[in-house]
């Protein structure tokens, strides 16, 4: 299935707003926002109720360095409407408005350097792709723990963190039976054949030698023979990463984190913050390549706190509580998006077959305002305001002119008031 059909809306605002007075439940007191800001949109035809529209919302703080741009074709949808920078979004649907928050998703596009998978969800807010580059490798401190026939340990190769327990007997012999290894629970494994033929061969009874742990990458330093059991720990290996990502929104930032051998625990200072990423052995000069995208799916924040329905009108009215957006905000950015259907299906690759509008001829003009000022800002402010005729695609196998122009944005406002506090 290509998309699904059915109405939402989301209003874009820009800039800032004086105005006083109150809302429209009247006066102040329980439940009155300190801050709310108002979108109000209007198309070229009636909101139609199977169309989708947005208002989706950047609340990063960064005054508009990524922000909510259409997904102009894929085969990556994500959400099937959205990508760039989109913290929250307001949609109407069906007679019904909701606010909600978007949630990140990563794909891994290509393994590198031993880091093979990851789960979470990347904090950044803004979509497009991560580069990671595993660096120098530093390998886990190896060391007897206590005196005995081993004197030493070095660590040529092993990137298999846990602990040996080796007993031998007064003329340096393994004791049958009494070898084993125990995999860390963070940055060690299971012995893979080799390592595990090691120690089948010292659980027989062998004499202890040099190289009798070379399949692991270890090299042992022996003394005079000494009955007794010796452990071996060998702590985890790390590498050091460098992250480029490269947003949806354009420009790049360069940054820097660690990551430990044969893991799926997050070090304390990741690569990608908020995801936790699966390492096998690591390879310097590899690279992973993950993709970041708003999930199809986003958490349900509640309704708005106050809407006005279309009711068969071209107009969607709207109003945010600015708490439900996070605390103590300074900026937003925010484009409007309303399409005619979702799409999902990888097959659709050309924009050509996506019928949609938001602000700017290529829907990339998203606005960037203040909230801690009153004040209205109208379509018609802009340099280049929002006119009508300029939806992406205007093809009768895509959508019919009604369809169209359901969506088609040709004015709109936002207004940034303070109620109370």
């Amino acid at each position: 299935m290509r998309g699904m059909r059915v109405a939402w809306l989301l209003a874009v605002g820009v800039v800032i707003v004086l105005l006083t007075g109150c809302a429209r439940g009247g006066g102040t007191g329980p439940g009155i926002p300190n801050w709310t800001v108002e979108f109000i949109v209007r198309f070229a035809g009636p909101v139609d109720d199977t169309s989708f529209y947005f208002i989706a919302i950047d609340a990063d703080g960064d005054f508009g360095v990524d922000g909510p741009l259409p997904v102009a074709a894929g085969p990556y949808w994500g959400n099937g409407w959205g990508t760039g920078s989109i913290t929250h979004f307001v949609s109407y649907t069906q007679g019904r408005y909701d606010v909600y928050a978007s949630n990140r998703q990563l794909e891994l596009l290509s393994q590198g350097g031993g880091i093979v998978g990851a789960t979470g969800s990347p904090q950044e807010t803004a979509t497009g792709e991560y580069e990671l580059a595993v660096g120098t490798i530093t390998l886990g401190a190896a060391a007897p723990g206590v005196a005995g026939t081993i004197t030493g340990v070095t660590n040529d190769s092993d990137q298999n963190a846990g602990q040996f327990s080796i007993e031998t007997d007064a003329s340096g012999q393994t004791v049958a039976g009494n070898v084993s290894f125990t995999p860390a629970s963070d940055g060690g494994r299971a012995p893979n054949t080799a390592e595990q033929a090691a120690l089948d061969a010292l659980n027989a009874g062998a004499a202890l030698a040099a190289d009798s742990l070379t399949a692991f990458g270890l090299t042992l330093q022996l003394g005079a023979p000494t009955a007794g059991t010796q452990t071996i720990d060998v702590a985890p290996t790390v590498a050091d990463v460098a992250v480029k990502f490269e947003s949806a929104s354009g420009g790049t930032t360069n940054s820097t984190g660690t990551v430990t051998a044969d893991s799926t625990t997050s070090t304390a200072t990741p690569p990608i913050p908020g995801v936790t990423l699966r390492t096998g052995t690591l390879e310097s000069g590899g690279v992973a390549r993950f993709r970041s995208e708003t999930a199809p799916t986003s958490t349900l924040l509640g309704p708005p706190y106050d809407s006005v329905l279309p009711s068969g009108s071209s107009q969607l009215d709207v109003t945010v509580d600015l708490n439900t957006l996070g605390q103590n905000l300074d900026n937003l950015s925010v484009n409007f998006i309303s399409t005619t259907e979702l799409i999902f299906d990888p097959t659709v690759t050309d924009p050509r077959l996506h019928c949609y509008d938001a602000l700017g001829q290529q829907g990339n003009d998203y606005v960037t305002f203040s909230v801690r000022q009153n004040r209205t800002i109208l379509n018609g402010d802009l340099s280049f305001p929002e006119a009508g005729g300029d939806v992406t695609v205007r093809k009768p196998l895509v959508a019919t002119q009604a369809e169209q122009d359901s969506i088609d944005i040709i004015d709109w406002s936002i207004t940034v008031e303070r109620l109370s506090g």
